[in-house]
């Protein structure tokens, strides 16, 4: 099992990657049955490796920890990584569901961002950090604009 969590860590980008190249091909075609169970099986394989990477990973500890100041973290590392882990959601969500407006599931995506947040500082598990909902925020951002390129590549 570390092995393979060990790859997701050093690899992220390229998982990444290979997503975005999944759903735009989804989206290029038209989204049949298989196509939805397709997509909706890279949405909840997202879902876990959030909730792997964000919580079930990270032991839980006595004090609250959190970070109100902005750019304080300078780890291009940790930049990366939250801004590549939000960057499938819009695309996904929106070729899953196929009358989501991109408007919608963007805030959808922020919101999602400020959950995984929430919960840390609630539960203990990682620190609340106003820079990883703002490099989260910007993976939805950077996934809304792929997915409306692809969207006028289509027409």
């Amino acid at each position: 099992m570390n092995t393979i969590l060990d790859f997701v860590y050093n690899h992220n980008g390229l998982i990444v990657l290979l997503w975005m190249l999944l759903t735009a091909v989804l989206l290029f075609r038209r989204l049949d049955a298989a196509n939805r169970i397709l997509q909706g099986f890279t949405l909840v394989l997202w879902l876990a490796a959030t909730a792997f990477l964000t919580f079930f990973e990270r032991s839980p500890v006595m004090d609250v920890r959190y970070n109100l100041i902005p750019f304080q973290e300078d780890s291009i590392y940790n930049v990366k990584s939250n801004v590549l882990l939000f960057i499938p959601l819009v695309p996904a969500l929106c070729a899953l569901f196929s009358r989501l407006k991109v408007r919608t599931a963007l805030i959808a995506g922020i919101l999602a961002s400020l959950a995984v947040e929430l919960v840390q500082l609630v539960s203990h598990r990682g620190i609340c950090d106003i820079d990883d909902l703002l490099e989260n925020s910007l993976g939805v951002l950077i996934g809304a604009v792929f997915l409306l390129l692809i969207r006028k590549l289509r027409k």
